[in-house]
């Protein structure tokens, strides 16, 4: 997951209803954006791709330079509603394996099910309720892959990078080595980090700092333990190199990710996107009944 999206950054649910139809965007920022259309159609143009989305469908999107939709036809209503991340960055294999994905699916009821939830938790802002909102963010995404098969390419990793991957994500706070994982998997560290780098898209080193750091970053919104104490349980050395790379994967401190209890801005309050609906304003207002 988190090879293309960044869960740590947090997520953001929504939803709106388009009357006559309307437009949001263009965002220029990096997003990962799951748009579900409830009723109703969108043509999304994601950098040079266009993709259109019918009534019970939804698409994955992931855009590097930027993001414009264009809702519904003038003639009917559009009822949407949407997950959105920042997207993480993107290995080579990776990017192969999420072309090979369809840009949209039937609508299922896993997927409804679960972006219901998410906007039923609303805008607000607490660690318990922004954790929440990103295990859901994350559940999401997850379940979007899994029925577009790519649950298939999951199934076609080798046992040994499988073995090595659970066993930092188990002894993150360990010291662990190439050397040391690919005695304990049967394999070379040359084709460890190779095999590793191809199915999971980072080497075994760039994944163990990864993990150490999410840790950290939940242990600073979930418990008062000091930040020392953290960076050392999470397997730093100091204090200094656990900041650092919580500021390079958070875009914030320690200090600062506990002052604002890890909070992420939706994207059309952090860019100001244009935001229009044909009939109607957007958000919060009743839609105009048309005759």
């Amino acid at each position: 997951m988190h090879a293309f999206i960044d869960g740590s950054r947090g997520f953001a649910f929504g939803e709106a209803i388009y009357p006559a139809g309307g437009v949001y965007g263009p965002l220029k920022d990096r997003y990962v954006t799951l748009l579900i259309i409830h009723q109703g159609q969108a043509r999304v143009f994601c950098d040079d791709d266009e993709t259109v989305l019918g009534p019970r469908s939804c698409g994955f999107f992931r855009n590097e330079r930027h993001l414009f939709i264009e809702y519904g036809d003038g003639h009917a209503a559009t009822r949407v509603s949407w997950c959105e991340g920042h997207a993480g960055e993107l290995a080579e294999p990776v990017a192969m394996r999420l072309r090979s994905l369809p840009p949209r699916i039937s609508l299922s009821q896993r997927i409804e099910t679960i972006q219901r939830l998410g906007v039923e938790l609303g805008a607000g802002s607490s660690s318990n309720l922004n954790m929440l909102r990103n295990s859901l963010g994350e559940a999401i995404f997850l379940a979007y892959f899994h029925e577009a098969q790519m649950s298939e390419q999951e199934r076609l990793t080798p046992r040994s990078v499988l073995r090595a991957r659970f066993y930092i994500d188990e002894n993150y706070e360990k010291e662990i080595t190439v050397a040391r994982l690919a005695s304990l998997v049967g394999v070379t560290p040359q084709h460890l980090v190779s095999s590793f780098r191809k199915h999971i898209g980072i080497t075994p080193v760039r994944y163990l700092w990864q993990v150490r750091a999410h840790r950290g970053y939940f242990l600073l919104l979930q418990t008062g333990l000091a930040i020392s104490d953290i960076a050392y349980q999470c397997g730093y050395k100091n204090p200094f190199h656990f900041s650092r790379q919580i500021s390079e994967q958070f875009g914030m401190s320690p200090r600062e990710v506990r002052a604002n209890k890890g909070y992420r801005m939706p994207s059309d309050i952090s860019e100001g996107a244009a935001d229009t609906a044909y009939g109607m304003a957007l958000p919060g207002t009743d839609p105009i009944q048309r005759e």
